[in-house]
Order: structure tokens, then sequence, then C-alpha cells
């Protein structure tokens, strides 16, 4: 059926609701499907009053302290600020590198000392050990890390989730069976597969009310008229894996927002969808509050723990605003989710592109192997130009985001292709030391030095990043990504050249506007 719905019916719809008003409700996404709170944002739609970081970075002083929080659209602000775990402190948004040791020594059960990681059967990691400088925070890892070459492959999501969600271009209208068939088929012959996306992931719209008999979620079978295990069974055979979407309340967004009247969601039957999803052989849960409790994300989250398959779960745990990071939230995400949204829904803009990054920057504190912050899809080849969509996957790779494509992967042009599967880019955010890359300096307005701890003794990614309006050159000084003085060598991955050695700094000169220069420098002392 076709999902339309006014500004002014939304509007209306999200005022009666407690929510702020999103207007213009147009939806960028095929077939005009518009999701609600958490769902997604319309250009021009919903804008951070007064919760904008300011350029070059958010000034904290003793260790991310936002008194009030950041204010989100329709001023709901955030308590409580952010507590700093192990002591991190920075001053003008500026964090060290490689140098950040948590308080409390290192901790582990059952495990010994690893090479380029931290060794731990079961143990957590929580408080005290250090990968190579970085804070163990946020939880327990199951499997602990391996102690030669990074995490272990016990953990589910032990590297951030690759793949494709069908919500960006397709919405609820376009998504069908022969869509999702195609995008299964695109992925293995663009070569996709080969370099680490293996998720193929439906997002609202596949289902179909419940069993009136066994309270069974259903499959649309006007959209998916093979059903969903045979989908499974297509996927599968082409070797990835398969996703679908819900919700902790009754409706999905979808329902909640439109008259599509098959979006329920899973409040009460979490017993029930977490056992059928299992059946299917689902091997990923995208599930968006949608005005649900989050206390439901605990109850679902234990319901398909209790099946005994392992399924990757991403979670949105927030509907206007403020949201729920590892920073400040009432209940404890690494608990409860592998990935959790830092932001409302991505669109193909630059300023959305920078909105993300922003709502991202200070959440390193609760990533790691099994557990990643996520602001949202990717949006290359979906109206982002060639070097704005280069710059956005170099970020996502460089903040070890998910990365999750948004676009039509069976009509990709040969620039989309190449930045989607630079292998280069792709090793710096699936590293096994599970390290969210940081701001470590700011060299003027818009210019930053982003920097992620790599497995291998003083080995960096670095991205020189230019968010100004013209080109510009940028320096990196080792000081700043915490490798030794002297000598070191520098790639670019982008131009998949080595540029030589180097003295205690490089400088990439030029660097386009909006645009990301990717380097990986590895000290020899």
């Amino acid at each position: 059926m076709k999902v339309t719905l006014s500004s002014l019916t939304l509007a209306a719809m999200l005022t009666a609701a407690g929510c702020s008003d999103p207007s213009p409700a147009t939806s960028n996404a095929t077939g005009g499907a518009v999701k609600g709170p958490g769902g997604t944002t319309p250009p021009g739609g919903i804008t951070a009053t007064g919760g904008t970081l300011a350029t070059g970075g958010t000034p904290v002083t003793g260790g991310m302290v936002s008194t009030g929080g950041n204010t989100q659209t329709g001023g709901n602000p955030s308590t409580g600020g952010v507590k700093a775990t192990g002591g991190i402190t920075s001053t003008g948004g500026i964090v060290p590198v490689g140098g950040t040791a948590a308080t409390g020594g290192t901790s582990t059960t059952g495990g010994g000392t690893a090479t380029g990681g931290t060794a731990s059967t079961g143990g957590s990691a929580s408080g005290g050990a250090t990968d190579g400088g970085v804070p163990l925070t946020g939880g327990v890892r199951t499997g602990g890390m391996a102690a030669t070459g990074g995490a272990s492959s016990t953990i589910i999501g032990a590297t951030p989730p690759m793949g494709w969600n069908s919500w960006n271009k397709y919405a609820c209208n376009g998504l069908n069976e022969s869509v999702v068939k195609a995008q299964a088929d695109a992925m293995v012959s663009t070569g996709m597969k080969d370099v680490g996306y293996q998720y193929i992931n439906l997002d609202d719209c596949w289902m179909d009310g419940r069993d009136t008999t066994t309270k069974k979620i259903k499959v649309n079978t006007s959209k998916f008229p093979g059903g969903m295990p045979a989908l499974v069974t297509y996927v599968h055979g082409k070797g990835l894996k398969i996703g679908l979407y819900s919700t902790p309340n009754t409706k999905t967004c979808t329902g909640l927002y439109s008259n599509y009247t098959g979006g329920v969601g899973s409040k009460g039957y979490e017993t029930i969808d977490a056992q059928t999803y299992a059946d299917w052989g689902i091997d990923y849960l995208k599930y968006d509050k949608c005005q649900g409790d989050l206390s439901g994300f605990a109850v679902m989250y234990n319901a398909i723990k209790a099946t005994g398959k392992p399924i990757f779960i991403s979670i949105n745990p927030a509907d206007q605003g403020p949201f729920c990071t590892p920073t400040k939230c009432s209940i404890d995400l690494p608990k409860v989710a592998n990935m959790w949204r830092v932001g409302m829904d991505i669109y193909a803009a630059w300023s959305e592109v920078i909105r993300l990054i922003e709502a991202n920057k200070l959440e390193f504190i609760g990533a790691g192997p099994g557990h990643w912050n996520d602001p949202d899809m990717l949006e290359v080849g979906n109206g982002l130009n060639d070097t704005e969509g280069r710059a956005h996957f170099s970020m996502w790779a460089i903040m070890a985001s998910p990365l999750i494509t948004g676009n039509d992967l069976s009509a990709m042009s040969a620039t989309t292709k190449a930045i989607l599967t630079n292998k280069e880019v792709i090793d710096v955010n699936q590293d096994a030391l599970g390290y969210q890359g940081r701001v470590v300096a700011t060299p003027s307005a818009n210019l930053e030095v982003w920097s992620k701890n790599l497995m291998g003794t003083n080995t960096r990614a670095v991205a020189l990043f230019n968010r100004s309006g013209s080109s510009a050159s940028i320096t990196v000084k080792w000081s700043d990504i915490g490798i030794p003085a002297g000598s070191a060598t520098v790639r670019d991955l982008w131009a998949a050249k080595d540029l030589g050695a180097f003295t205690d700094s490089y400088t990439g000169t030029n660097i386009a506007s909006h645009s990301v220069m990717m380097l990986k420098i590895v000290s020899g002392s």
C-alpha cells in the first residue's frame, strides 16, 4: 500500500504524542514513507536547537561534564552531564591518544597479558584494562580478547557490523522480496562481500500483524510472497546474513505514524518474536524505541539470549531526544545491545554528516569489541557528492562506527563502489583492537586531526579532516597521536601510496573542502 503523510498531519500526531514537531515531514526515501520519532529525518527537518557542538570540538574541562547536557529539538535537556570513566580529562575537546589508562589496573578473569590486546576469558573489562592505551569500559567482553591478534570470534559484534539496510533508499513502500534479493546479489557481485560486508537488513514494513491463534508475527506476503524462511535461505545461500526490524512497543514507527496497519512491534510478545526470529535463522535485529519504554530493550535482549541463537542487537534508545548514550543513559547499554544510536536519523546532506560526527565525538568511552556507538547508516551514493561521500566513509571508519550502507547496491557508480570497497580504510574500521578514534588536535576552526589506535606497536590511523569551505593544509604531530618522537612511516590510504618516512610530524597539503586525508602512521621506535 502507498504510505503518505502530510507535514501538518505528522506535526499534529507528534504534538499529541508529546514530541516536538519535526516539520517539514517530507521523506528523503523512495516511496514517501515517514517515520516518527526515531525515524527518518527529512531535509530541512529536525534541527538540534542549542545542541550543535562548537566548531572545532566542544571544549570540556575535567572529564567531559556537560552542564545541563545537549538540548535537542523540542528543548529536552539531558541531565547529569557525562561521567568520565577512568579519569579521562580533556581541555578544548582534545583527548590524548595512546596514553590514557583507566584507573584500577588490568581487570582479567582467567586470562593473561595479551600481545596487542587484553587477554581474558569472559572477564569484565570495565574500569581497568587498557589495549594500547585504550580504557576498556562499558561492560563485559564475553570471550575476552585473544592473546595474539585481537578480538575473539566468540564475541557477537567483535568488530563494527558491515552491511546494508533498506530504509534510506526504499523506506516502507519500496521494500519487497525482489529488492532484498537484488541487494544480496549485488553485495556479492560488486565485491562488497569480499571486503567484509555481510548483513542484508530489512527495516520497517516487512511484517503484517499477528496470527490470531499463535500470536506469531506474520510476514507481509504481498511484499514477500516466498515467505521469510525462504528469503533467509536465499540470503544465507549467498554467504551473507540477514536482519529484521522491530520495536519495544505495540507498533513500529511506521505503524504509529502512518496508515501502515501491519506495523506491529514486539511489546508483550518478546519471547514469541525472539524464538520466531531464531527459528527463521535471523542474524541481526534493529530495535527502534518508537515511544516504547527503555526497559523493553532488556526484555528483548534476554529473550533473544534465551533462544541460544547468536543475533546482533542494534537499538535506537530515543525518540526525538535527548539521546541515550553511554555517557548519559539510565540503562546500561552494553548489557542490552551490541550497538546503539547516538542521534536522529541521517539523510544525504553534509550538515547531517557533521551533526552525527559531533553527536558521536565524545562517546568513545562506550565503544569496544561487542558494543559500538552508532551515528546511523551511510549515505554514500545517495546524494552526497563524491568528495563528501569519501569523507563520510572515512570518518565512520575512524570512529569505529557500523558501515551499514543505505544506497541501491545494484546501481552504484564506479566511484561509489570504490569508496565503499576501499579495503585499507575498511581495515581501519575493522581493526581488532576496537578503538574508537577521537579528535587529538584542532589546528584552527573547522580543521581537525583524528587518531585511532590500531593493533601493532605505535600504529595509528589518522584523519586530517577539513570541515571548512576552502582547501587547507593540516599537520599531525607525533606527540598528538601518542607515538615516539623521531622517524615514522606515513601511508595515504585513499591514494594507496607510501609517502615515506617523516620526523615528528606530517603535513597534508591542499586538502579539499569537506574532505579527509586518511593516513596510517607507524613509528619504528
